[in-house]
């Protein structure tokens, strides 16, 4: 059982190191050289790590997986497709890997026990305007450690010993088996049983509006279904959830 990530036992497409700035500026360095797709880089802490927003992502030594993903697109990009289709495989292989059924939470988190134990950031990269690859970070908590005040109510982790190796192995094998499935949302019911934020009440923010009203699920896309307190339905391709409402 591996306390680390380390670079035993793993295919020639993944790359680990113990420390980075970030998982994914290190995977646009990569793509730059021409490594060949689908390829993954990964690390046991980040000093750079960043999530949705550009916001800073709390990455401390060996207490979690911080990971990119770097694949090419063909055909249309649809980012809440490619989003949730990440969630849904990695809350899979977490739960073969582990037994712990872990939730969906819209559109980029994994919740264990109502807190934010992962965040999945995708981003495309384009050439000549097209989207031409996909970097797609995660960074997934395994174990619990001391967190800055601001993120205590926030943050949690599966705190169980896992096999990391294993783990990242198992989830980079799904998500190169199922990653053109998720075009096609054959996730999405799978996202929907488990989403964290089923018939809650919550607030939305998509650019300057607040939308509030009841999570009524998951539509095709990827997109929250949202009736407000008029009555009046939303699809929410974008945004972020700030609020529930218990």
């Amino acid at each position: 059982m591996n306390e680390l990530l380390t670079q035993t036992n793993m295919p020639a497409n993944i790359t680990v190191m113990d420390v980075v700035d970030s998982t994914m500026i290190k995977g646009r360095e990569m793509l730059e050289k021409g490594i060949s797709r689908p390829f993954a880089v990964v690390a046991n802490k980040q000093t750079a790590g960043y999530g949705k927003f550009g916001r800073q992502f709390f990455s401390p030594h060996g207490s979690g997986m911080y990971m990119t993903f770097v694949f090419d697109i063909a055909g249309i990009f649809d980012a809440g497709l490619l989003t949730t289709g990440v969630a849904s495989t990695i809350a899979k292989e977490i739960f073969k890997e582990t037994g712990i059924q872990v939730s969906l939470k819209w559109v980029n988190d994994l919740y264990y026990q109502d807190r934010k134990i992962a965040g999945i950031l995708a981003e495309g990269i384009l050439v000549e305007g097209k989207v031409k690859y996909v970097s797609i970070g995660v960074g997934l908590n395994i174990l619990s450690t001391v967190v800055p005040e601001e993120l205590r109510d926030k943050i949690g982790a599966l705190n169980i010993h896992v096999d990391k190796n294993k783990l990242l192995r198992n989830i980079f094998t799904a998500m190169q088996q199922e990653f053109k499935g998720y075009q096609q949302g054959i996730h999405l019911p799978y996202y929907a049983e488990h989403a964290y934020l089923k018939k809650r009440d919550v607030s939305a923010h998509v650019g300057q509006q607040i939308i509030s009203g009841t999570v009524n699920g998951i539509g095709s896309h990827g997109q929250l279904l949202i009736t407000d307190h008029n009555g009046i339905k939303h699809e929410l391709f974008s945004g972020e959830v700030t609020k529930i409402n218990f």
